[in-house]
């Protein structure tokens, strides 16, 4: 009996009374014809700011310290990630390392091991939070606005969660719809949004860096949680600040960072180097290939490898090459200043010479690539020769 798990009753109330009042008081605004457009393109518009707020604030920048930012952004983030009421910075970013630390297993807070269900927000049902250690967040306290949103998390959730939008749509003369549908619906729909990156992105897509663990990549996903369905990808490389490293995925939160960036409001913005990137997803591919080829052969299977290893080496090389021009190109523009004075034709012969390597450095890499890629269609016909 001492082991049986208790109801946080706080939580389940909130959870379950948020959606039904959101959810119900919506339909009855609406079945009374007072749905007003301006109250449902706020409550659209702060959904999409809260959500980046735990995304690219509480996630990114609190929880892997992906990239450093001015006080006023950290600021910004602490109130409108209030707003989602999904707890303090130090309590998310606890159970969120720990999750890193231990994903899959006992420990950790939310594993999908033990089911859908407890892995999307039966957790938070029988949270205890005495039992969370706030030490793996010392990095965290430390930081006096956190340690304010922390102390005082109550009172600001409710204004910026409820008061807010209320007086916002109490411009237009609608303070039930701002409370009912931008406050309340909206945290609903927010909390079930970011509970599926512990479930759904743990459950539906491709593990292309590493099946060691159960998160997933799925582009779908993408679109609905702010650009966190590349999650395969974050788990491996968490201390990224994207998710989707290709230009066409949807990461609103990295286009975010990035945009803070240009605008000199954050720095040191982290990121995995298409060597880190390639030595995952090569693997990947080999441990395929080899466990296919060895369903009808082992020694065929060892022959493939000592075929494979060459390839693999030659994109490695490639990628730690390009690697290196791009951070001699990095380091180029960043003494600018020291041509200004009568050698700024020298610089920008420099910068030209600086260019042409990496735009070679990358062609080497994409014929490495597409070599490696050919020899992954036919495995056993190429190993045959």
């Amino acid at each position: 009996m001492t082991n049986k798990k208790q109801i946080n009753w706080v939580n389940t109330l909130f959870l379950t009374l948020v959606l039904a009042v959101g959810i119900v008081g919506t339909a009855l605004i609406a079945d009374a014809g007072h749905l007003q457009m301006p109250t449902v393109y706020l409550a659209a518009g702060f959904m999409f700011a809260t959500g980046l707020a735990i995304t690219a604030g509480y996630h990114r920048l609190f929880s892997h310290r992906a990239y450093r930012t001015a006080w006023p952004v950290r600021a910004f983030f602490l109130l409108l990630g209030a707003a989602a009421f999904e707890g303090s910075v130090l309590e998310w970013c606890t159970d969120h390392r720990r999750h890193h630390l231990y994903v899959d297993t006992d420990k950790d807070p939310y594993n999908i091991n033990q089911g859908f269900w407890h892995a999307h927000m039966g957790w938070l049902i029988y949270l205890d939070p005495s039992k969370r250690d706030f030490k793996n967040v010392s990095d965290l306290s430390a930081d006096p606005l956190v340690q304010l949103q922390h102390r005082f998390f109550v009172p600001i959730a409710i204004l910026m969660g409820f008061i807010l939008p209320m007086g916002i749509a109490s411009i237009w003369g609608d303070p039930l719809g701002g409370l009912i549908i931008a406050g309340a619906l909206r945290i609903a729909l927010n909390q079930q949004l970011t509970f599926c990156i512990n479930s759904v992105c743990h459950m539906l897509g491709g593990r292309p860096y590493s099946e060691t663990q159960t998160a997933r990549d799925n582009w779908v996903t993408a679109l609905f949680t702010y650009g966190e369905g590349f999650h395969n990808f974050h788990h491996q490389f968490m201390f990224d600040y994207r998710n989707g490293i290709r230009f066409y995925h949807f990461d609103p939160a990295k286009w975010l960072i990035k945009s803070l960036a240009l605008l000199g409001l954050a720095k040191d913005l982290k990121r995995a180097t298409p060597k880190q990137i390639l030595r995952y997803t090569v693997r990947i591919d080999e441990h395929h290939t080899l466990s296919t080829i060895k369903q009808y052969s082992d020694t065929l299977a060892q022959h493939t490898e000592r075929l494979m290893q060459p390839l693999r080496e030659s994109i490695l090389q490639a990628a730690s090459h390009l690697d290196q021009l791009e951070k001699d190109y990095i380091a180029l523009k960043t003494r600018k200043l020291d041509y200004l004075k009568g050698k700024m034709a020298e610089y920008q012969t420099l910068i030209k010479e600086k260019k042409e390597q990496v735009k070679l450095a990358r062609s080497e890499l994409a014929n490495a690539l597409r070599h490696w890629q050919q020899f992954l269609k036919q495995p056993i016909q190429t190993s045959a020769t």
